[in-house]
């Protein structure tokens, strides 16, 4: 899981926290296109500490720190398109003797890269100060979210659900936030399987981090269901058959918000979700829509069906009719 020292929008979480880090990962996620030199973020403080992220599309992204008296700037050439439209993130790393600084346009494979050395720490009581909507700090509105935390990257996969999915247990329906360890929940292949462990998570909710509604009743009965957009889950009908010539594949949510059976939602700027481990992959059942449950480090681990490539959905999308996609739970 995640371990987010500041968080935007987001209340800095209890317990003792250091006030600065050798280690760590500043990140910004923003929407292009921008109008022109913009400052994303500017904050100082009355002792003279300073964190400022400015972006140039003509030039490209600039950092300014300043801890205890020194300052460092950190600024990439990597220019963009004038109609570039959609979302960048910028990222800092330190590392003790070390820093990279990263830029890339979501969606987009190729990240520009820059290191150097002798970094200074990261401030963290001056990235919570930004992050708290009452800290006045400039925060421009093209920022998407940012955070500062202790793991070298992002999550490239973190499937979840969110905690108000109906999943189906052997006492009835349980709220998934509800559910702990030792109570056995329904699988589509299994039968009732106990939780092992519920990972109760914070993350953003904008940007590459924004979640996915799967509407009903396409994929569940009776209401909508937010999940990740990469949770794997379960469609199947005549579109899925013709396609791929197997009646029941699993695809990532994201891949299927087409704004109408499903869509991305930007509603929110933090999410609380949890993501369930039942010790191997299986699919749970959700209202008649089948999630798939993976463990940490599941990656590897045998899927109990195919997952369509990226290339594979576009057609898939094109063929969908207005019916449901649910298999038969």
């Amino acid at each position: 899981m995640q371990d987010w020292l500041a968080l935007s929008d987001h209340a800095a979480p209890p317990g003792a926290r250091p006030a600065s880090v050798t280690r760590g990962l500043f990140v910004v996620e923003f929407r292009l296109p921008l109008d022109g030199p913009t400052v994303l973020l500017n904050h100082q403080t009355r002792d003279g500490r300073a964190l400022s992220v400015f972006h140039d599309p003509a030039i490209g992204p600039s950092l300014l720190l300043r801890v205890a008296g020194r300052m460092r700037r950190f600024r990439m050439d990597a220019r963009l398109a004038p109609d570039t439209i959609g979302a960048a993130r910028i990222g800092l790393w330190v590392d003790g003797a070390n820093w990279r600084l990263t830029y890339q346009e979501l969606g987009q494979e190729s990240v520009a890269e820059l290191r150097g050395i002798d970094p200074l720490p990261l401030d963290v009581d001056l990235i919570r100060q930004i992050a708290d909507p009452m800290g006045g700090a400039l925060r421009h509105p093209a920022v998407l979210w940012f955070g500062l935390t202790l793991s070298a990257d992002l999550p490239r996969a973190a499937p979840w659900i969110g905690p108000n999915t109906p999943i189906e247990t052997d006492r009835g329906p349980v709220a998934a936030g509800q559910l702990v360890p030792g109570m056995r929940v329904r699988t589509l292949d299994a039968g009732f399987r106990p939780v092992q462990r519920v990972h109760r998570m914070t993350l953003p909710a904008a940007g590459s981090f924004a979640p996915v509604v799967l509407r009903r009743p396409f994929f569940a009965v009776e209401r909508d269901l937010l999940v990740s957009a990469d949770q794997l889950l379960l469609v199947a009908g005549p579109s899925v058959e013709y396609l791929t010539g197997e009646e029941e594949v699993l695809v990532p949510a994201g891949a299927l918000a087409d704004g109408r059976a499903a869509e991305r939602d930007n509603r929110r700027a933090v999410i609380h979700c949890v993501a369930l481990d039942l010790g191997a992959p299986a699919l749970l059942v959700a209202d008649g829509c089948c999630l798939l449950s993976q463990p940490p480090g599941a990656q590897g681990l045998a899927l109990p069906r195919r997952t369509l490539q990226n290339w594979e959905m576009v057609p898939l999308l094109a063929l969908m009719g207005r019916t449901s996609l649910r298999p038969a739970a």
